[in-house]
Parts: C-alpha cells; sequence; structure tokens
C-alpha cells in the first residue's frame, strides 16, 4: 500500500503525496475541514503553492537560492514541489519541519515517494526552533523561507525576518483574513498593531495591514523590506517581501511608506497618507458626504513590484503543470501592480451618485481614453484599480450609465 490507512495518493503539480483522506474529516455541510485531519492538508491553497514555485524559479534564475526553509511543512507537499519543479542547484537544500510527529512520518513517506531524498533536510522541531538552530546554531545562510500558518503569521515573524540572510525572501500567509480586514477591531490592534474597521476596499487594506506589520517587525532588527508580490483570495492574505540590512534606510522606509488610509464607508472614496501629514479629521467624503473611516499605521507604498511580477508571469507561463487558474491571478496581480490604489468599487460609486453601474471594461475604457491607467480588480468583480483621482472616476461612472441608459432609450 503506497499510503497508510486513513490517507490516500494526491497528485498536485508534479508531486504525489499522500494525504489525509477528506472523507474522514467533513463537518455537518460536508465541505472538507482540514484542521481536523492529523496532518494539515488543503486542497484550496494549490493556488499559492503553484506560485511558491513560480518566485523560487524567479530566484534561482538570479542566483539567490541556496537554502529554503517550510517550517511547517505538515505533509510535506511545499518542499517536494521546490525540488521537482523550482530546478534547485546541486548543493541547494529544502529544510522541512514540523511539530507533529504524524506530519514528519508522512512527510518521509512522501519524500521517499517523490524520489527527492537528496536535497532535503527533515526536522522534527517547533517553527521558530527550526529557524533559529539552522541560522543561528548552524550557520546556514537561509535564502527564502515560507511561512503559511494555520492562522495568523505573527508567532513566526519576528524568528522568520531575523533568520533570513541578506537579499533574501520571506513569504507569509495570514488565513485570519478577517481580522486582517478590520472585522474584529480588538484583535486586529492586539495582533497586528493596527487601528481599524471594515471597508469596502477590506481586503486591498488587509495586504497593507499586514505589509505594515511586516516592515515594523523588520526594523527591529535593522532591517526593511521590499514587496515583491502581494494578494488576497478565497480565505487568505499573502505577501513576499525582499529583506535587506540597514537601520538609516529601515528608518526611511518607515516614514516613506507607512501611512494612514481614510476610506469612505459608503462609497469608497479613500485617500493615502503619511502619518506626520496634517489632515482634516473632520472631513466629510466628496463624492457622497458620508464618514471617512482611518485606518493605520498601514504601508501605503506599492503592494507588489510589477517588474518582478511579469518576470514571474513569464516564468509560469513555462510550467504547464500549474492550474490555469494560478496564471489567471497572476495576469491579474500582474495588472494592477502599475497603480499604488485601492479598489474603486462601482456598484457603491453608482449608488451614492444615483445612477445604474455601467461596466467594469466601460469604465475601464473611459479612465484610459482620459489618459490614466486602469485595470480590473482581480479581488472585485465591480472593481477598477486607476491612477485616476476620485473625481475621473465618478465621471466616468455617470457619463457611461448616461450613455447606457440614452441606448436603451
Amino acid at each position: 500500500m503506497v499510503c497508510p490507512n486513513g490517507y490516500i495518493l494526491a497528485v498536485e503539480g508534479l508531486a504525489k503525496i499522500c494525504i489525509p483522506d477528506p472523507n474522514l474529516y467533513r463537518r455537518e455541510d460536508g465541505l472538507y475541514e482540514p484542521s481536523w485531519a492529523p496532518v494539515f492538508y488543503n486542497p484550496r491553497m494549490v493556488e499559492n503553492r503553484d506560485i511558491c514555485v513560480a518566485v523560487l524559479r524567479v530566484e534561482l534564475g538570479r542566483g539567490r537560492c541556496t537554502a529554503v526553509v517550510d517550517p511547517l511543512a505538515a505533509t510535506g507537499v511545499r518542499g517536494i514541489r521546490i525540488v521537482l519543479e523550482a530546478g534547485l542547484p546541486k548543493g541547494a537544500t529544502v529544510y522541512m519541519g514540523d511539530i507533529s510527529p504524524d506530519a514528519i512520518e508522512i512527510m518521509k513517506r512522501n519524500i521517499e515517494l517523490n524520489g527527492v531524498v537528496e536535497g532535503v533536510c527533515v526536522r522534527h522541531a517547533d517553527a521558530n526552533e527550526l529557524m533559529h538552530q539552522l541560522a543561528k546554531r548552524e550557520g546556514v545562510a537561509i535564502s527564502y523561507i515560507d511561512i503559511d500558518p494555520f492562522g495568523s503569521p505573527a508567532p513566526f515573524t519576528h524568528t522568520a525576518l531575523d533568520c533570513v540572510k541578506r537579499y533574501g525572501v520571506v513569504a507569509l500567509t495570514a488565513t485570519d483574513l478577517a481580522v486582517l480586514e478590520g472585522r474584529y477591531r480588538d484583535k486586529l490592534l492586539r495582533r497586528y498593531g493596527v487601528v481599524g474597521t471594515r471597508v469596502l476596499q477590506s481586503r486591498d487594506i488587509a495586504l497593507r495591514v499586514l505589509l505594515s506589520f511586516v516592515m515594523r517587525i523588520a526594523a527591529v532588527y535593522d532591517k526593511y523590506i521590499e514587496p515583491l508580490l502581494s494578494y488576497a483570495m478565497n480565505h487568505y492574505a499573502r505577501v513576499y517581501v525582499r529583506v535587506s540590512r540597514g537601520g538609516t534606510r529601515a528608518g526611511e522606509v518607515l516614514d516613506s511608506c507607512l501611512g494612514a488610509v481614510r476610506c469612505c464607508s459608503r462609497c469608497g472614496y479613500y485617500y493615502m497618507h503619511r502619518i506626520e501629514d496634517t489632515v482634516d479629521r473632520a472631513a466629510r467624503c466628496p463624492v457622497c458626504e458620508g464618514k471617512l473611516e482611518p485606518i493605520y499605521p498601514v504601508w501605503i507604498c506599492p503592494t507588489s513590484s510589477s517588474e518582478y511580477l511579469a518576470e514571474l508571469v513569464e516564468i509560469a507561463k513555462g510550467m504547464h503543470w500549474l492550474r490555469e487558474s494560478s496564471r489567471l491571478l497572476l495576469g491579474g496581480i500582474y495588472r494592477t501592480s502599475m497603480q499604488n490604489a485601492l479598489t474603486a468599487r462601482l456598484t457603491y460609486i453608482a449608488k451614492a451618485i444615483k445612477t445604474d453601474t455601467p461596466p467594469v471594461q466601460s469604465i475601464i475604457d473611459c479612465l484610459i481614453q482620459k489618459g490614466f491607467t486602469a485595470a480590473r480588480s482581480y479581488t472585485y468583480s465591480d472593481g477598477v484599480v486607476t491612477s485616476a483621482p476620485i473625481d475621473d472616476v465618478v465621471e466616468c461612472v455617470r457619463s457611461r450609465a448616461l450613455g447606457r441608459s440614452m441606448d436603451r432609450s
């Protein structure tokens, strides 16, 4: 028998892995609950792992990746896929660890099943302990650390940023998206040190909250971050940051990239500003007179690198085994990375100005004709991400809605 009792064989990417039988861990509504299984495996995170492998291909192409650490490895699927798909050079090592004995047992079985024993090192250890052991005691220069927990990455962020080498990459997944979005204000403040509430572009804000948190932790170690790729989908947020050293530069990044965003809770109008900028706290929304909700401190610089994403999209095209949904997601992130902006939610803008909601593409065309950049949001079906100020977006919504009503008449 390839897999032990209670496990089934699954294929993900180029890997064959034993995973917990989903039929044994279904809720009353019939959905598989991965947290109930003895070893965690979430089939809804395939895009997460697809993109991880593509990122490592980019890093390897730049000669920057010799030691990879997955300290929360569970079944080992991420690390195994990295070995099989990323093209690790000879001498590179993927370190995989987990605190669960069950996870270590199934991880080793999956490594043997895929014939990747060489180049892989398995440790039975707490995630923070493993990173410290490798970087501080064994002197491993860690190029890439992947933090993919069930819940918040906060308990592991200090160690990851402290232990990654200069110019290394740290990737963090946060499945507590509701907290990052501001649904639970107390938790948002306790866990991430941010004051805020839920707004119409809450998923956009979630990424900026997470990057703000990561940068503030990095600064503790006289380090600073450069976001390479950030996105939110399904139930999680995900960021990839390059980590560099320098206390002076860390201070400059804190000054220029941490700030506040004030969002209208009715139509989605917003503006971002640095913390020290003087603002009229009593000001109302210029579009609908709604209340402007302050959220701070958040990351106000770009959340992704369009140059890096262009390379990533090209790399992914040659990886035929990746899911089409992963390639489409990367394309959507790339198109919206051209603008350092939140999403304009057309449904709510149209409601605020008392008109019909025009098609998204018609607004994109209108804004481009005006000389702005604009792209369809990959996060919100009624959203446009644009360099245009709100007045021009409102004008396009009004004119295109009027044009549609005249066509119907």
